[in-house]
Order: C-alpha cells, then sequence, then structure tokens
C-alpha cells in the first residue's frame, strides 16, 4: 500500500488510504489508522461524476453546404439503386473505383459487378465486392460519390465543396 511520508515515533507510518477515507485493508493494514495532524487532503476536481469534460471545438472553416454534406453521407448500395433504376444515370457509364486486396485501387465498369449480397453470390460464376472496398463512383471521368472525401453529387447534386473540404 501507498502510505504518507509523515512517520511517527515508533517508526510506523500514517495510512494515506486511511486519510483519505479509503483503505481496503482495515485491521490488516500495516500503516496507522489514526488521524494524521499533517494530512492535507488532495484538490478535488470540480467537475461532476459520470461526466466527461466537454472537447475544445476545433475551429473548421467550412461553408454551410459541406456541413450538411458531412451529416447525410448515403451508402454504397444507396448509390448503386440510384444507379441501377434512376433512367438519367446510364449504368455503362458509370466507373467504380474499388480497394483490391492484392492490388490496391482498380477501376471497373459499374455493370461488371453483381450488386447482390455477397454471402448469395457463386464466386466462381460472378463478380462480387464487399460494398466496404468501394472507394468512388466516376461518371464520365467526373467523381460523383466518393468516400474518402465525401463527395456525394448523386443524391445532392447541387453541393459545391468548399476549398477546405476538398482535401
Amino acid at each position: 500500500a501507498v502510505v504518507s511520508t509523515q512517520s511517527t515515533g515508533e517508526g510506523q507510518r500514517y495510512c494515506y488510504f486511511y486519510q483519505m477515507g479509503r483503505c481496503r485493508f482495515d485491521n490488516s493494514c500495516t500503516s496507522r489508522h489514526e488521524p494524521d495532524p499533517d494530512f492535507t487532503p488532495p484538490k478535488q476536481s470540480k467537475r461532476k461524476k459520470g461526466k466527461k469534460p466537454k472537447a475544445k471545438a476545433e475551429e473548421v472553416v467550412s461553408c454551410g453546404k459541406c456541413e450538411k454534406q458531412r451529416k447525410k453521407m448515403r451508402t454504397v448500395m444507396d448509390v448503386v439503386n440510384r444507379i441501377q433504376w434512376d433512367e438519367s444515370y446510364d449504368p455503362e457509364k458509370v466507373i467504380v473505383g474499388y480497394l483490391d486486396r492484392f492490388d490496391g485501387l482498380i477501376e471497373e465498369n459499374f455493370s461488371f459487378f453483381d450488386w447482390s449480397d455477397v454471402t448469395t453470390v457463386d464466386d466462381w460464376e460472378t463478380f462480387c465486392i464487399p460494398k466496404h472496398r468501394v472507394y468512388y463512383f466516376k461518371i464520365d471521368d467526373v467523381i460523383v460519390w466518393d468516400r474518402r472525401t465525401r463527395l456525394d453529387l448523386i443524391f445532392n447534386p447541387k453541393t459545391v465543396q468548399c476549398s477546405n473540404c476538398q482535401s
């Protein structure tokens, strides 16, 4: 047990935890369980128990549109369904950028993939990738959805990213 550095004339130190009211050894403690006249309790924090202190807000300069976009990032399957079923998008013109475990970032045509659930597809007949490996979608060499920069021009076509959000 940690004890205070105060020692008595008998060579036995006062128990620090007894002074705090928290000695778990009680009568079997090797330190002295008597009030120490020189003991000063440590300063108590003013923070209430159970609540964490608030983090300081970082100063980020961004436009209101980018902040709105950060809150509403659509999933890969939302984008896939929009491309498959919305007549304004031609699936033949869409390129998918995905991360291959061995070859790195690869681009393939949208129609190359089977977009059904990975667990229900026969691996030898069709090519299906886990959705978390898709990084971006391109239409006519323009990235329209990007997980890394949180760009979503499929569902928010009027979104313009400020210079801080493009990096």
